[in-house]
């Protein structure tokens, strides 16, 4: 089991270059295909104020949108054939209303999407968002966040799961598998498991465990108990 279609979305901000590392990364490891998509939003200042305003203005802000999008996909493509891995690029023509949507319908037929974490204190940060949020509510696919400080320390490869036993765990776990894979040491946290005792077995977290060493993960239970203050 690994991923073989990968996507990343691309924008013109600073914390982008990040996001299509953390993409061609994990794109040299599984061996898969990298999809590159940016968003042209065709929407205007026109569209949003209540008088006429010249056209030259909303060309000039058109030309402006797409200089951006044919800057970050040539950056994208330079580093995917630096990588020399499998890759493609595509462009989202579209109404601001409609991005979201259309991200997440490309993000559908993908096993995984990389987005960005936005950055509050850029521009546009409030778009980003709304893309980030319907990509992770409508796509019915894995998301992997970067966040728009970058990545760290990349060369750590410790995961944890957080682990309550519920159908939206089961699935955040069994899409992550590929990446599990990769990890020297997985730690199956579950905070106060006597609160749930009902969907887990005799010993919490011994069931997931199993699934996963199944897949050659090991693994290691760590169970938390809290009190209400």
């Amino acid at each position: 089991m690994s991923f073989q279609n990968l996507l990343v979305h691309l924008d013109d901000s600073k914390a982008c270059s990040y996001r299509i590392e953390a993409a061609i990364s994990l794109a040299k490891r599984q061996n898969a295909q990298l999809t590159g998509i940016a968003i042209a939003l065709t929407s205007t200042i026109s569209n949003y104020i209540g008088f006429e305003i010249p056209s030259s203005f909303g060309e000039a802000q058109q030309k402006l949108v797409q200089e951006a999008v044919e800057i970050s996909l040539n950056n994208f493509e330079l580093m995917a054939k630096e990588a020399d891995i499998k890759y493609t690029s595509k462009i989202i023509k579209c109404d601001a209303t409609k991005a979201a949507a259309l991200l997440s319908f490309n993000a559908r037929h993908a096993d995984l999407c990389f987005l960005g974490q936005p950055n509050p204190d850029e521009p546009g940060s409030s778009f980003r968002d709304s893309l980030l949020n319907s990509i992770l509510y409508t796509s019915g696919r894995p998301v992997y966040v970067v966040p728009y400080i970058g990545r760290p320390n990349p060369k750590i490869r410790n995961a944890v799961i957080a682990w309550d036993g519920s159908k939206k765990a089961v699935r955040a776990v069994n899409d992550a598998i590929p990446l599990l894979k990769g990890r020297g040491n997985t730690t199956i946290l579950i905070i106060n498991p006597n609160q749930r005792i009902g969907v887990h077995g005799k010993k919490p977290g011994q069931d997931i465990a199993d699934h996963l060493e199944c897949h050659g993960i090991k693994t290691k239970i760590i169970c938390q108990t809290f009190n209400d203050a």
